[in-house]
């Protein structure tokens, strides 16, 4: 029999017997050998007569962050499974290696490992428990569907889709609503927000008068979740904001739909691929265009949605709101929006370039800023550090000109004169100057109540030292808090010319930081 051998595929899980384990994810890692006959693909060089190793990783991390299970046996069962669904696979060695396993004395790894064979119904059982002849019997079957028109894809799928969901909503506090889904979608499993448009204000359309008007918004996902999995993911996330289904033209405090999945069109009933009405509704367009100025709708009625919010019959109902709405505070509908017209020029299709910008974004007119990496310290002693630490990340991600490029281990920090915290670091791309950038860090601190401390460290070539903007950060330098982190995330990192290694030395709270977690910013499955 010949073999495939996969050696140290990992990923990072939340499994685990311990409650924090079913919160904090860890690293597994898995050996697999894959015992099949390869004189077929030997002779013909044909990757249909072997079996794609590439694939075979991808399931195996597909089952690593998936669903919770409490035992490595499980683990290696789950990856067994899928492994012997690949033809011509009969038999697997599976190793599961869980090398931060929660043993109090000193260890170098924990595994498991198991054999298992196929049976007549596509099972992986040991192989004392089925003839190896029997083994070759069919492999379960691959092609199934989700109902969309795309292959089914599990809870444990690695496969990545992208999807454009559009939210909406006009009762209650609808700004900080919408800001609450961005931060839920984003920690869906498998889920990662993308882009964040700006928000508009739209006019209740086909509603009783004196119905409040809507805000809208259009965020793109990357997720594993196929399309009938992320539309119920959707509407429980809907559910818990309060929406109810009684009256579809009613008012509600949120609406999320799924406009485009992987460019698919679909007529399935309970999920119609692209949204049917979206190449007419501006709310939708006017959002998604702003987000992605090439931006492309399928199916029958598509083409690119700058042409299609051109031709939008309620394109003059929706007015531009502004781009921080993501900022609490700062853009809740309160002040008199622009008429979108104002900002899509002569063709009728804005750039959102000249309306409702703040002071620190500049006008389209304006020289393109400079873009330059920025440090920044994220502090709590709140129990809910890590949930408050991911929102305030997903929030600086998407304020206009940030990208998020590197986040650090967490870290715990003992102090002896109050409660321990919790401390990490990230490092942005920002074309926003210093003093603006701390502003909308402390914005991102109102609206976590104070819980978190946020900290502009040190940005690239700026020295400034005002009493609002102090740049490089002074106590950084004798803070381990920060530079131990900060080390991790770079091991080259310098602050004000000196390596961090050394300051970290030399730190006289050094011992006082500890590492919890180098997978902590994966949300809790």
């Amino acid at each position: 029999m010949d073999i495939i051998r996969l050696t140290g595929v990992h990923a990072n899980g939340t499994h685990g017997v311990l409650p924090f384990e079913h919160e904090r994810a860890q690293t597994f890692s898995v050996d697999a050998t894959l015992y099949l006959d390869l004189a077929a693909a030997g002779r013909t060089d044909a990757l249909a007569d072997t079996v794609d190793y590439g694939r075979a990783a991808k399931e195996i991390v597909a089952v690593i962050e998936g669903p919770h299970v409490d035992l490595i046996e499980r683990m290696a069962q789950l990856i067994a499974d899928r492994l012997l669904a690949m033809k011509p696979v009969v038999k697997v060695d599976v190793t599961v290696h869980k090398p931060h396993a929660p043993i109090t004395v000193p260890f170098g790894d924990v595994s498991v490992s198991i054999t298992r064979v196929r049976d007549e119904e596509g099972r992986g059982v040991p192989a004392g428990d089925a003839a190896e002849a029997s083994t070759a019997a069919s492999a379960v079957p691959s092609d199934a569907t989700d109902g969309a028109g795309v292959p089914a894809v599990t809870d444990a799928s690695a496969r990545m889709h992208k999807a454009v969901v559009a939210l909406g909503g006009n009762i209650g506090e609808v700004a900080a609503t919408l800001r609450a889904a961005v931060r839920e979608i984003d920690g869906l499993p498998g889920t990662q927000v993308a882009g964040i448009s700006p928000l508009f204000r739209t006019a209740a359309w086909g509603m009783a008068d004196g119905a409040p008007d809507f805000l809208n918004a259009v965020v793109e996902l990357e997720t594993t979740m196929g399309p009938h999995a992320l539309l119920a993911a959707l509407q429980g996330i809907e559910a818990d904001h309060g929406r109810t289904r009684e009256h579809h033209w009613d008012s509600r405090p949120l609406d999320l739909d799924i406009i485009d999945f992987d460019g698919i069109t679909s007529a399935d009933e309970d999920l119609a691929l692209p949204h049917p009405r979206a190449w007419q509704r501006a709310f939708v367009l006017a959002p998604w265009h702003a987000l992605d100025p090439n931006a492309r709708l399928a199916g029958a009625h598509g083409g690119l949605v700058h042409d299609l919010l051109a031709a939008a019959p309620d394109r003059d109902a929706v007015k531009l709101v502004a781009d921080d709405w993501m900022l609490a505070g700062r853009s809740d509908g309160d002040r008199e929006p622009s008429p979108a017209s104002d900002a899509m020029g002569d063709s009728g299709v804005g750039t959102g370039a000249e309306t409702s910008r703040p002071s620190s974004v500049p006008s389209a007119s304006s020289p393109e800023p400079v873009s330059r990496w920025a440090v920044i310290s994220m502090d709590s002693t709140s129990t809910d550090a890590e949930r408050l630490f991911r929102e305030a990340i997903v929030t600086i991600d998407g304020i206009p000109g940030n990208q998020v490029e590197g986040i650090s281990p967490l870290y715990h920090v003992a102090h002896f004169d109050g409660p321990d915290a919790m401390s990490a670091v990230i490092r942005v791309e920002t074309k926003l100057p210093a003093a603006d950038l701390i502003a909308a860090l402390g914005a991102v601190e109102s609206a976590q109540e104070g819980l978190l401390d946020l900290d502009l460290v040190d940005m690239e070539g700026v020295v400034a030292d005002e009493p609002d903007c102090r740049v490089p950060w002074p106590s950084a330098r004798s803070h381990a808090s920060v530079l131990a982190p900060w080390l991790d995330m770079d091991p080259n990192a310098a602050l004000g010319g000196d390596p961090v290694s050394f300051l970290l030395a030399m730190a006289p709270d050094a011992a006082q930081v500890g590492l919890l977690s180098d997978n902590w910013i994966l949300a809790p499955r």
